[in-house]
């Protein structure tokens, strides 16, 4: 059989290249010149036919009846045919061993689809061992499900006898609840009622309070004003006592200088001394005056202390008042909470 690559033109190159050198182109020289490739039975029809070919018309000569330039020429297509026959010949061989690589790999990857496809079944097996366990699962489950079915049915008997004992049972609660709206809603108003009499008459004590307290912060600014005013005069009679001693210093001194006038002069000393005892008197009085208005204003403050007191009475009562309010506050929102609660289980019981 012959091999891939070897044609009449390989053939025939490497019989002229024969010739050329001068040798009889022969199978074996033929086959040498193409690099040992080929089988002799594909060689040598083909080189029979070129011999029919050529050297029936006198192509072929000796090397004596070639010129030099031919002979070097036809060399150099020679080593050319050569190494175009080697880089065919290796071409060839790349070849071949790609696709041997391939087919290598192909098998491989064959052989892992094999693996995989092996594991497959041995999955798809177990899990049909696993579906046909749980069919026999599902099977037993239905047989127990069927017999709780009709202990329901037996159970859903007394459930709705139970049932209508509890409507009653919501019946007379809904009575209830509507004597105890009723009731809520009558302590409701009366608190209400009360609250807001509370509320008023605590504001108009509030009110009262207010007025008496603003009355005597004007009767205790009056008496401010007027102790301030005998503040004054008490000052200025104290200035008039001191001038007054210093004159009096001034003629005791005068007297002594002029003791020959003393005489002349003693009634004057005595009418002045008289007017002294006399500015004495009213400065006397007028102090006495200046502490009976400390006594009135002191009495005023005791009155204004009073007043505090009762005001901070008042306040204590409204807050007390107001700390009411808020307890029935809450026991309104717990009546209120309770209410709720009881609507809020009848409604789940008519569920």
């Amino acid at each position: 059989m012959a091999r891939t690559g070897i044609l009449y033109s390989d053939v025939m190159k490497a019989a002229q290249i024969v010739a050329a050198d001068g040798r009889n182109p022969t199978v074996d020289s033929v086959r040498a010149a193409l690099g040992s490739t080929g089988s002799k039975s594909t060689i040598a029809p083909l080189l029979k036919r070129w011999k029919e070919e050529f050297q029936g018309a006198g192509a072929v000569k000796t090397e004596a009846g070639l010129p030099a330039e031919l002979m070097e020429a036809m060399r150099g297509v020679y080593d050319k045919q050569q190494r175009d026959v080697a880089q065919q010949l290796e071409a060839g061989m790349q070849q071949n061993r790609a696709e041997l690589d391939a087919a290598t790999e192909k098998l491989k990857k064959t052989e892992t689809e094999r693996l995989k496809l092996t594991e497959v079944r041995a999955a798809l097996t177990q899990e049909l061992r696993a579906t046909q366990h749980a069919l026999s699962q599902l099977k037993e489950e239905h047989h127990f499900r069927a017999v709780t079915l009709a202990t329901l049915h037996s159970d859903n008997a007394g459930l709705t006898q139970r049932l209508a004992d509890r409507g009653e049972e919501i019946a007379a609660l809904n009575r209830q609840l509507a004597q105890v709206r009723s009731q809520f809603d009558h302590y409701q108003e009366a608190s209400a009622a009360q609250r807001s009499e509370e509320r008023v008459q605590a504001q108009q004590r509030i009110s009262r309070l207010e007025q008496d307290n603003a009355q005597l912060q004007q009767r205790l600014q009056g008496q401010q004003a007027t102790l301030v005013q005998q503040d004054m005069r008490l000052a200025q009679l104290q200035a008039d006592q001191a001038r007054l001693s210093t004159e009096a210093a001034a003629d005791r001194e005068a007297l002594a200088s002029v003791r020959p006038e003393r005489d002349q002069f003693e009634f004057q000393y005595l009418q002045a001394a008289a007017s002294a005892d006399a500015l004495l008197a009213k400065l006397d009085t007028a102090l006495q005056a200046l502490n009976d208005a400390k006594v009135a204003l002191a009495a005023q403050d005791r009155q204004l202390d009073m007043l505090g007191e009762n005001m901070q009475a008042s306040r204590q009562k409204a807050d007390s008042l107001a700390l009411e309010r808020d307890g029935l506050l809450r026991e309104n929102a717990g009546m209120a909470a309770r209410l709720a609660l009881l609507i809020e289980s009848k409604e789940q019981r008519d569920l």
